[in-house]
C-alpha cells in the first residue's frame, strides 16, 4: 500500500476533492469522490513514498500561493487560476490514507 494525502470535504467527510473535473463523481454536486474512487481524488504523495505530513501540505498551500502571486503580478488582481488552492483549503482539510499500487499507477497517469 502506499500511502497519500488527500482533501476531505468538510461538511461531507466522505467526500474527497477530485483530481480534475474529468475524473469527478457528477452525482456529487462538487464533484467529489468516495473512498471507492480514491484513485481519481486530487493527492499529495511523497517522492520518497514516505506517509504525507502536515508539512508536506503546508508545503504544497506554499507552492500554490506563490504561484498565484506570479499569476496576479503577471496579469493583474483578476487573473485565471484553475485551482485556488487558499480558496479549496477553507472547504477541505488534508487526510491520509493508502492506495493500490495499481491505483497509484492510474493516479500518476492523472498528475502527467
Amino acid at each position: 500500500m502506499i500511502p497519500i494525502m488527500v482533501l476531505r470535504n468538510k461538511t461531507n467527510p466522505e467526500r474527497y476533492l477530485a483530481a480534475n473535473i474529468d475524473v469527478g463523481d457528477w452525482e456529487d454536486e462538487n464533484l467529489d469522490v468516495t473512498l471507492e474512487d480514491i484513485q481519481n481524488a486530487y493527492m499529495i504523495i511523497r517522492k520518497d513514498l514516505a506517509v504525507p505530513t502536515l508539512q508536506d501540505f503546508e508545503e504544497h498551500k506554499n507552492f500554490h500561493a506563490e504561484m498565484k502571486r506570479m499569476l496576479i503580478e503577471k496579469f493583474g488582481p483578476d487573473p485565471f487560476i484553475s485551482l485556488d488552492f487558499e480558496s479549496v483549503c477553507e472547504a477541505y482539510e488534508p487526510f491520509n490514507t493508502e492506495i493500490t499500487q495499481e491505483q497509484y499507477d492510474f493516479a500518476k497517469e492523472l498528475m502527467e
